[in-house]
C-alpha cells in the first residue's frame, strides 16, 4: 500500500526481496475526495484469499488501520512502515488549501520531497533519484488534493480494537513522523512491535533488505 505518490512504483528496491517468499499484489490511488473513498478504494482492490497482510507505507498506513478494525479476521499479520494514526502534517497540510497548484509542480514539490526522504548523516545516493522521478510523475494538482485529505485523518481511536499482530517500522531520521507519533501506536495497539531502522522517512526504499529480512520473518512466524 503506497505512500503520498499513490502509485507503489516507490516499493522498487524492495519487491525482489519480498517476491519470493509471497504472492505481491498492489494498491494504488487515484485522486479522490475523501479518507472514506480511499478506504473503499483499496478494499476493492485487497485479495480474494481467506486471509492475507498488509504492507502500508506513510499515507496508506491510516488505510490499513482502518480496514484492520473492519477486516479483523480476513487480515493477518501486517506491517507500517513510517505510519501514523493522526495526520502528522495537520497544519501544513491545511494550508496546503491555500497553496497555489503551480507550488506542486514538477520541480517544487519534488525537491522538498526529496529532502525530506533523505538524511544529512547517510549517503542514500543510489535510492535519491527514485522519489524524485516518481513524483515528478504525478500531477501537481492530485498532490495538493491529496494533502488536503491527509490533514483530515485520524484513527487514533480505533487502535485499541485491533488485534493483529503488527510490526512497526520507525525510520530513525524521519523528518515527517516524531518520536510521539511512533508512542502512541505502541501505546494503543494491543498487538505491536516497533523496529527503528537507521533510514530516512522512506525507509523501505533506502534500506530494503534489512526492512525485507524483518517482514518476512513478522509475516511467516505466524504461519
Amino acid at each position: 500500500m503506497p505512500g503520498l505518490d499513490g502509485t507503489g512504483k516507490l516499493f522498487t528496491p524492495i519487491i525482489p526481496l519480498l517476491d519470493s517468499h509471497f504472492d505481491l499484489s498492489f494498491i494504488t490511488y487515484p485522486d479522490l475526495n475523501s479518507f472514506s473513498d480511499y478506504i473503499e478504494c483499496a478494499q476493492n482492490q485487497l485479495p480474494p484469499t481467506a486471509e492475507f497482510s498488509l504492507v502500508a507505507e506513510s499515507l496508506s498506513s491510516p488505510v490499513a488501520l482502518a480496514l484492520m478494525a473492519q477486516q479483523p479476521d480476513q487480515i493477518g499479520p501486517s506491517v507500517l512502515s513510517a505510519g501514523f494514526a493522526r495526520s502528522p502534517l495537520a497544519a501544513m497540510t491545511h494550508i496546503a488549501n491555500h497553496i497555489p497548484e503551480q507550488m506542486f509542480s514538477i520541480g517544487a514539490l519534488s525537491e522538498f520531497w526529496l529532502d525530506v526522504q533523505t538524511s544529512n548523516d547517510q549517503d542514500f545516493s543510489e535510492t535519491q533519484p527514485l522519489p524524485l522521478n516518481v513524483t515528478e510523475q504525478i500531477d501537481g494538482e492530485v498532490l495538493k488534493h491529496r494533502l488536503s485529505v491527509m490533514s483530515r485523518i485520524d484513527v487514533s481511536a480505533l487502535l485499541p480494537s485491533i488485534e493483529i499482530p503488527i510490526l512497526y517500522l520507525r525510520a530513525v531520521h524521519d523528518r515527517i513522523l516524531s518520536e510521539g507519533d511512533a508512542q502512541m501506536m505502541q501505546q494503543l495497539l494491543p498487538n505491536v512491535k516497533r523496529v527503528d531502522i537507521d533510514a530516512p522517512h522512506l525507509l523501505l526504499q533506502t534500506q530494503p533488505q534489512q526492512c525485507a529480512e524483518l517482514i518476512v520473518k513478522h509475516i511467516q512466524s505466524y504461519d
